[in-house]
């Protein structure tokens, strides 16, 4: 089955979200990732700071929050970013 994912942008012209069809945590908690160092036990986020220009990645509930670098724009790494979260959330 397919995850479905909705991408919002949010206040910051760097950071958009990236809302799932399931909770990926608990309600009420989050997951804070400031480089790829912090996300080694947390198969999601690392893969996601394999994609070239990613700074940071919140995870809330259903929600996965992405930072980007200022100087890369969202065309170049959006669909490479959805495709990374359906290929880690359907692998497990």
């Amino acid at each position: 089955m397919a995850v479905e994912i909705q991408v919002t942008p949010t206040r910051n012209p760097n950071s958009s979200s990236f809302t799932v069809d399931h909770n990926l945590i608990a309600p009420g908690t989050g997951l804070s990732y400031s480089d790829a160092g912090s996300a080694a036990g947390n198969p999601l986020a690392s893969a996601l700071f394999a994609v070239r220009g990613v700074q940071s990645v919140w995870i809330l509930g259903n929600e996965i929050q992405v930072t980007k670098d200022e100087k890369v724009r969202w065309g170049s790494i959006q669909s490479r970013i959805i495709e990374t979260i359906r290929s880690a959330l359907n692998s497990g």
